[in-house]
């Protein structure tokens, strides 16, 4: 290696991203559910007292005679505006019996619009809504490429209880990590294992780095007292994911949702908000 690239290696090394907060606006929410006046009502005085955080917005509530197709309930969606949409899995269907899908409603919810949508549990499926004698006070930030995604943060402090767990979450995927590596292993100019420890210490640095960064900048912020708890670990199942939101107690789940220039759901993400039912989820 040169002594140019040698430079070059050394002062990329030094660049990290630093956090910035900005606090997302929740001026107007949206609840789209599929009840009647009374059980709506409940519902939504449920939802004001576990999204405390919000509940001083002005509320909108959409039950089961407010809307008819989906065409209906975007055209009132997009003439309202709101700064977050909540709802659940399977609204205005049974299928909830079969947990397969996020349902059509959502679907369209989640992936025409930009809206920042909470997916609670259906409470057809599980009527005692346990998730309503909890708070916002463990909030997980979850993503495969926390570095840079300032918003994702933000979401998830402004969401977290003052004293509350706001816990940042980068799994690195060690499928991917181990394909790089055979190819490496097979590159007689590079030596395997410096390379594997090499490599691997740098990709869980960079999201640790970051993470120091949004601790610093919090803490800064006279009014937020959340506490930031870094989890950076190799993983790429289902079950890596699964385990990491129970073992944490985590009772509000952040994370973005959509493919770059696609319509389509990020895979991950889409698996996760249809497996985990009973765990209010923001997707962003």
């Amino acid at each position: 290696m040169s002594l140019v690239d040698q430079f070059e290696s050394v002062f990329r090394g030094a660049e990290r991203h630093r956090y910035a907060y900005d606090r997302p606006a929740v001026e107007r929410v949206l609840v789209v559910c599929d009840l009647q006046q009374a059980e709506a009502d409940a519902f939504v005085k449920s939802l004001e007292s576990f999204l405390a955080e919000v509940a001083d917005a002005t509320w909108r509530v959409l039950s089961d005679d407010d809307y008819g197709d989906v065409s209906e309930l975007r055209a009132i969606v997009d003439a309202y505006d709101p700064q977050l949409i909540v709802s659940y899995r399977n609204v205005r269907y049974a299928t909830w019996r079969w947990p397969y899908s996020l349902g059509v409603f959502l679907n369209a919810m989640t992936r025409e619009t930009d809206y920042p949508v909470l997916v609670m549990p259906n409470p057809h499926e599980l009527p005692e809504m346990k998730w309503s004698q909890t708070s916002t006070d463990r909030v997980m930030v979850l993503a495969d490429h926390l570095t840079g995604d300032d918003s994702l943060v933000n979401w998830g402090a402004r969401f977290t209880r003052p004293g509350g767990n706001l816990f940042l979450t980068h799994v690195e995927d060690d499928q991917v990590f181990e394909r790089y590596l055979d190819v490496i292993g097979k590159l007689p100019s590079i030596d395997t294992q410096s390379a594997r420890e090499a490599i691997q210490e740098r990709l869980l640095k960079e999201p640790s780095d970051y993470i120091e960064s949004c601790q610093a900048v919090l803490g800064k912020q006279g009014q937020l007292t959340q506490k930031v708890v870094p989890l950076v670990s190799m993983g790429h199942s289902l079950a890596d994911y699964v385990a990491l939101i129970k073992e944490h107690g985590t009772s509000l789940l952040v994370f973005n949702t959509k493919e770059q220039d696609q319509l389509a759901l990020h895979g991950k993400a889409y698996t996760l908000a249809v497996q985990l039912r009973d765990v209010p989820i923001l997707m962003l």
